[in-house]
């Protein structure tokens, strides 16, 4: 998150001053609340590849490329799309025009990799976000991209966008860029990919006086002493046997420069190693040409990459890369203990054991034989490998190996999944990872078992808060799983339920239950009634009554289960412990939080008994013990154990685990409701940037700290400015969770009552209106206690919806 600027200007700004004596505190709504920082200009998103050593300009193309793009002027889109083979250049072009125009001082540059349409999608939705933060956003990266589309058809900001690699045209309906500012660079293959009036620049190998200079510095420059003196000894025919082709120049020259050989020497290697190469490249095996070559150029210099120190670990490492996303991997997996244990058990190992110091000189080997591209600066795009270099790795390896490959990258995907999700792009990333794994032949990560890689995958969108996408990812998932392994499969009936969280999560909770309620019956009847699966079943069934707002039911089926646990588990397991909390939980918010206060008085005093005073479920037993305090009118012990249970959360998980971020916050709820609003206001500013940092922007718990910011403060005697907080909020939530969501709800409810106290008494009207709307679309049920009645009941109902929201949470 950028940082804030030394000096803010409150001319226009409206907010509440707090204090007394000499102290005051002044709380400005319309910067931090509903604002956010403003964009930097000038901006770039994506990153393209790095320069590789030598790069060899092709002063006509580029000279083209830029004359086209430079055309239109200010008020006609100029779009170019370079086609041609792979390998022969065509993103290295497009990644000069790109640094080209950085220099030249464009505002916007956009990098795109193009291989899919998510992946555009996503990246034209991000790009929304960075350029307009204080704008009001739409619903779904869908509309998010939509309106970015629409920004860039009206705004005066230069701008560039490239496409990089598009595989199908249909991925790009709907999404061309144009504006009168803008320019477009698309890479392809694909001749079929430029709407009509686009210009086409048909990317070639290196003509033979391109070759002839690549040659000559690459391995004849002032940097390049290590080289034989009669190094270009028929550099000329080497050129030609390589189809002058840009990719396959790169690996003879890494292999020519590293031993010290002629580019005649290299011929001969090159001849031998291909013809026993030709039983695999039959004449019509090859659509571009060019793979063989490639085969060929691979071969020889994984040969001299094995030969180098630690040796034997290149071919290996460059298995693992080949089944990677050709646009980017994160580095850190080869440091994995998955991946270097796959680097010991290849049909040929080397050696029985590699540290993470050999695995990394392994992949900075394959960088060095121009097979991999690494770039320790690029972050979680670090490794890119070309795809006919993939392609060529990958044809001729048994089956065995490359599922072994798939295999051992999942797992070191795994590894590096974050606890905390709050990096979008390399979340974005490690996702396009697992979707490339997934996408090769076989059942690595299917059988016998769903990989972990899959349901993590599944899960990454709803832990950034992009609950549409958890949903139709784990729809995905489901039917998948139930094409591979069946539906009685536990995985398939495991995919099933974090679908019916998601739908749940979603505010589609009629589906939701329904949802859970044929996992139920299915694993009644695989399981049995009184298996741990079928029981944890029953319990989740119940907390979604109470999410959804049925509490009574939860608690009437709870203490059904609660009676099953008792007798199959016994007082002390962990389970029965874990129905005990839920059924105190939705006592209390069913409408008896003495009664909750009661229950979690003696389950702490259990919990700590039976697992500790510091286990995770003895500190949430404490902090929904407080919290119940609060709810039953006893704020200052209320306040007093949050703190307590802060400063033993602060010891046992740090400052920025989420746990920590949700004791902060209810602590900041309750000080307020304990006449404490000055603090309350203050404390909810500051975790709201810390949310932000950690969690990201559009995590639905950095949403409800805004919403309770709000709320907090038109307590000040803002009710304007709380009421511009929750306009720019509701925007956010329809959009991250949907119409049907109840936050949307709670949101709408709290505007119409500060624009109430505002007294813009039409427009709280109006607001109430789109509240009823939002109700009667929620799926709740018509005896469901939902929220207060109406507007008026906002203060009366306060404590009664942090209850029904931690306890939703608590889900989680």
């Amino acid at each position: 998150m950028s940082e804030r600027p030394a000096e803010i200007s409150a001319r226009d700004l409206q907010g509440a001053q707090i204090g007394d004596g000499g102290h005051q505190a002044n709380t400005w709504h319309n910067t931090w609340i509903t604002t956010g920082p403003s964009v930097q200009w000038p901006m770039q998103v994506g990153r393209p590849p790095t320069r590789p050593a030598a790069f060899q300009q092709r002063h006509a193309v580029s000279a083209l490329i830029a004359h086209i793009l430079d055309d239109g002027g200010a008020t006609v889109l100029t779009q170019v799309v370079a086609t041609g083979g792979g390998g022969v250049g065509k993103t290295q072009l497009a990644a000069n025009a790109f640094l080209q125009a950085r220099e030249d001082g464009v505002q916007l540059l956009l990098w795109v990799n193009a291989m899919s349409r998510e992946s555009i999608v996503s990246t034209f939705a991000q790009a929304r976000i960075e350029t307009s933060p204080g704008a009001l956003h739409a619903q779904s990266a869908d509309v998010l991209c939509d309106r970015f589309l629409d920004w860039l058809s009206t705004t005066r900001t230069p701008w560039l966008i490239v496409l990089d690699d598009v595989s199908d045209p249909a991925d790009l309906v709907g999404l061309w860029p144009e504006g009168p500012a803008g320019r477009v660079l698309v890479t392809t293959r694909r001749r079929d990919c430029a709407p009509a009036g686009a210009r086409q620049i048909t990317v070639d190998v290196f003509t033979p006086e391109e070759a002839h200079a690549y040659f000559v510095r690459r391995l004849s420059s002032p940097g390049a002493q290590d080289t034989h003196p009669q190094v270009l000894d028929e550099a000329a025919e080497l050129a030609d046997d390589l189809g002058r082709l840009p990719v396959a120049l790169a690996q003879a020259a890494g292999v020519i420069r590293n031993q010290g050989i002629t580019c005649a020497e290299y011929r001969v290697s090159f001849a031998q190693r291909s013809q026993r190469l030709d039983h695999l490249f039959p004449g019509d095996a090859s659509a571009d040409g060019y793979r063989h070559t490639v085969a060929t150029t691979w071969s020889l210099a994984v040969d001299r990459a094995d030969q180098l120190p630690p040796t034997g670990l290149a071919r290996p490492a460059l298995y693992v890369a080949a089944v990677l996303d050709p646009n980017g991997a994160p580095d850190s997996i080869w440091a994995a203990e998955p991946v270097r244990r796959f680097l010991t058990t290849t049909p040929y190992p080397s050696r029985s054991e590699v540290t993470p110091t050999e695995a990394r000189a392994a992949l900075r080997n394959l960088h060095r034989l121009n097979l991999v591209t690494h770039d320790p600066a690029g972050g979680s795009v670090a490794i890119r490998t070309h795809a006919l270099v993939q392609r060529a790795v990958l044809d001729p390896l048994p089956a065995e190996v490359r599922t072994a490959a798939v295999r051992a990258a999942a797992d070191a995907l795994t590894q590096d999944w974050p606890a905390i999700e709050d990096d979008p792009e390399h979340s974005r990333v490690l996702r396009h990872n697992v979707a490339a794994l997934s996408a090769h032949e076989g059942a690595a990560l299917w059988q016998p078992r769903l990989h972990r890689s899959l349901f993590q995958a599944a899960g990454s969108f709803g832990e950034l808060g992009l609950i549409d996408g958890a949903v139709a990812n784990w729809e995905h998932l489901t039917a998948t799983a139930t094409g591979h392994l069946g539906a009685d499969h536990p995985d398939t009936l495991a995919a099933r339920y974090g679908m019916a969280y998601w739908l749940g999560s979603a505010g589609r909770v009629t589906e939701a239950l329904q949802a859970m309620g044929e996992l139920l019956e299915d694993r009644v009847r695989l399981l049995g009634p009184e298996h741990p699966e079928t029981l944890n079943t029953r319990h989740n069934l119940c907390d979604w009554q109470g999410a959804v707002g049925d509490a009574p039911a939860a608690v009437a089926a709870l203490r059904t289960l609660l009676r099953d646990r008792l007798r199959l588990l016994g007082p002390d397991h962990p389970h029965t412990l874990m129905t005990r909390h839920s059924l105190a939980r939705w006592r209390g918010v069913a409408g008896d939080p003495e009664g909750a206060v009661r229950e979690f008085e003696c389950l702490v005093a259990d919990r700590s008994r039976v697992l500790g005073r510091d286990h995770p479920d003895t500190l949430a037993a404490r902090h929904a013990l407080a919290c119940f305090r609060g709810a039953a009118g006893d704020c200052q012990n209320a306040v007093a154990e949050l703190r307590e249970l802060l400063d033993d959360k602060l010891r046992l998980l740090g400052s920025e685990h989420p746990s920590t971020l949700t004791t902060r916050h209810d602590l900041a709820c309750w000080q307020g409701a304990h006449g404490d609003v000055a603090t309350a206001v203050s404390a909810m500013t500051t975790l709201l940037e810390d949310r932000r940092r950690v969690l990201g922007t559009d995590h639905p718990r950095t949403l409800t700290t805004r919403q309770d910011l709000a709320d907090w403060l038109g307590e000040t005697g803002d009710a304007e400015g709380a009421a511009q907080a929750l306009r720019a909020l509701l925007e956010d939530r329809l959009r991250v969770l949907g119409g049907r969501h109840p936050d949307v709800t709670i949101t709408l409810q709290g505007l119409a009552f500060w624009l109430a106290e505002a007294g813009r008494t039409e427009e709280a009207a109006a607001a109430v209106r789109e509240w009823q709307q939002a109700t009667e679309q929620s799926g709740r049920t018509a005896s469901a206690p939902g929220p207060p009645a109406g507007p008026d009941s906002w203060r009366e109902g306060r404590s009664r919806r942090w209850l029904t929201r931690w306890s939703s949470r608590a889900l989680q």
